[in-house]
């Protein structure tokens, strides 16, 4: 979830007393803070935008596209109860909690009014509640679709049944694996998934986003820890500093860790090219991984772009968009005040050439924070151009259930050859 969101500002302010003596006060406060960075106001770039209204579409922290079936998935959610209950942001009231967390699927080529044809996701078989965190998926060579979800819930007492103090002893996180089974010609339009199982280990303390192995039809999974094994406490608080964010590896009953020594590893996505990139949220960089069975993680590459960073996608193409943060600390007031904040937001892209270089160049920002909201996952369509931008936080002025939607689509190249013919931008 969200970058510097879940760093507290007491942790800013030690990061900050830290980097002085570790030579990063200048990086810390272009990055951490925002301090000193010029953003571009969205009448900048060749863009019209529109935002998709549905009040089924709230705090919708991630979403995955999947390409055959042409289904945009989302993990949505409420935004009032994400202010009291999210245990990525260290916000412990159970009683306050979101009580419809649930998948939302759009038909994004099936176009309805302003928006698309759009259903919330049943999930018989599922007792359990969801409380979303990232989610991925997959295309499976039979025609299925296989989702996964980190779930941060309420500790509970297994005798009691009644709460525990998560603020005390954490969030019980766990990892969820559902699937829309495939029909006659593969995985039509859901309207249910069917849950297959949950994973849990101590090692998924502080999970952030899941990234399938995909080998043959296992569920296996890579998946990082923003806070690494500090779960509360000055362990979590000071997770950055210390650098025990982690990414680890679950293969059914089984969990280890494949890298370690990492400040807040965000939303990772696996690429094209079987490399793992992970984003760091306080560094403002993306590590490339190489997985190699049997002895974890072999750091390739480090791709700077110089902001905070949230969740990756890889389009069709191979091309990495990354969510970003230009101004952390508005994001901060916006996590507390979801319906009355204007956060920036900028959406990045990762290109690799042929010479295995990275190029990382700004597709889009809107500095006054005009109409994109603090985008925590940027999705490119690479069969029609579309850029689809989702946020766990409603932040803009007014608020109800229709002004929270949380998915705005860009039809980038239909808006490249109106601007070529003269029309206006937004």
């Amino acid at each position: 979830m969200a970058g510097f969101a879940a760093v507290s500002l007491t942790t800013l302010v030690v990061l900050l007393a830290a980097a002085v003596y570790q030579t990063e006060l200048p990086r810390v406060l272009t990055i951490g803070l925002g301090l000193g960075r010029k953003t571009e106001p969205l009448g900048s770039f060749p863009y019209t935008c529109r935002r998709i209204e549905d009040e089924r579409l709230q705090a919708c922290e991630d979403m995955w596209l999947s390409e055959r079936s042409r289904q945009l998935f989302l993990a949505c959610s409420d935004p009032k109860g994400r202010t009291q209950w999210h245990a990525n942001l260290a916000r412990y009231n159970a009683s306050g909690r979101s009580l419809r967390d649930a998948f939302v699927a759009l038909d994004i080529d099936e176009p309805v009014g302003a928006g698309f044809r759009t259903r919330t996701l049943k999930t018989p078989g599922f007792t359990d509640m969801l409380h979303f965190n990232g989610i991925t998926g997959h295309d499976d060579y039979n025609g299925d679709i296989r989702l996964w979800a980190v779930n941060g819930k309420p500790s509970v007492d297994p005798v009691s049944g009644e709460f525990l103090d998560s603020a005390k002893v954490g969030a019980n996180v766990t990892v969820e694996l559902f699937r829309l089974n495939a029909g006659e010609g593969g995985a039509g339009p859901a309207d249910e998934l069917e849950h297959v199982m949950t994973f849990h280990h101590p090692l998924i303390s502080t999970a952030n986003r899941v990234a399938a192995v995909i080998n043959e039809d296992k569920p296996d999974f890579w998946f990082t820890n923003d806070h690494g094994q500090g779960r509360v406490g000055w362990r979590y608080h000071l997770s950055s500093i210390l650098q025990t964010g982690d990414v680890s590896m679950c293969r059914r009953k089984a969990c280890w860790k494949v890298a370690e020594g990492l400040r807040y590893p965000n939303g990772l996505a696996k690429g094209h090219d079987g490399l793992i990139y992970v984003p760091s949220s306080s560094l403002g960089v993306i590590d490339v991984f190489e997985h190699v069975p049997q002895q974890g993680f072999k750091k390739l590459h480090q791709i700077v772009t110089d902001y905070s960073l949230d969740n990756l996608s890889v389009d069709k193409n191979g091309d990495i968009y990354a969510a970003a943060f230009p101004r952390p600390l508005q994001l901060l007031r916006g996590a507390d005040d979801p319906f009355n904040s204007r956060v920036p937001a900028t959406a990045l892209k990762i290109s690799k050439k042929g010479d295995g270089a990275y190029v990382v160049e700004k597709v889009i920002e809107d500095g006054d924070a005009e109409v994109l909201p603090a985008t925590t996952t940027v999705l490119h369509d690479a069969k029609t151009g579309r850029l689809f931008f989702s946020v766990d936080i409603w932040t803009g002025p007014g608020g109800g259930a229709v002004e929270s939607s949380q998915v705005l689509a860009y039809p980038v190249a239909e808006i490249l050859n109106k601007q070529s013919s003269g029309e206006e931008s937004c």
